[in-house]
């Protein structure tokens, strides 16, 4: 089991994690510190509890927001796979039209070229 310090708002603190996790744990831990001493410079000392909750809200109103967003584009793609089909299938139907306006018309050559020999 891997143990990671991380700094946040002046304190130290250490936290452990599944080994290979240390990496991502410290960058992690430096995106939160990085909402606290925005937060901490807007509103000064409030405690760390209240900064503490005060980032944790913040970023799960841009976890949230980012949620939605991935919802509305899978929506997007869904549409677009939808569409996507239909026009297969509509040039699919398309083809076998062509397809079989052309045997009509290779036969009507064929007849004429048997007529004119």
């Amino acid at each position: 089991m891997g143990k990671v310090t991380v700094n946040i708002n002046n304190r130290t603190f250490q936290i452990a994690c599944e080994d290979g996790e240390e990496v991502r744990l410290k960058e992690l831990a430096s995106f939160f510190s990085r909402h606290v001493d925005q937060l901490q410079g807007r509103f000064g000392h409030i405690g760390d509890a209240r900064i503490y909750v005060m980032a944790g809200l913040l970023i799960a109103d841009k976890l949230s927001d980012a949620l939605t967003q991935i919802e509305e584009i899978q929506e997007d793609v869904k549409r677009l796979q939808n569409k996507n089909d239909l026009h297969k299938e509509d040039s699919h139907n398309l083809e076998e039209l062509l397809i079989t306006d052309i045997e009509l018309l290779t036969h009507k050559l064929n007849e004429i070229t048997k007529a004119l020999s």
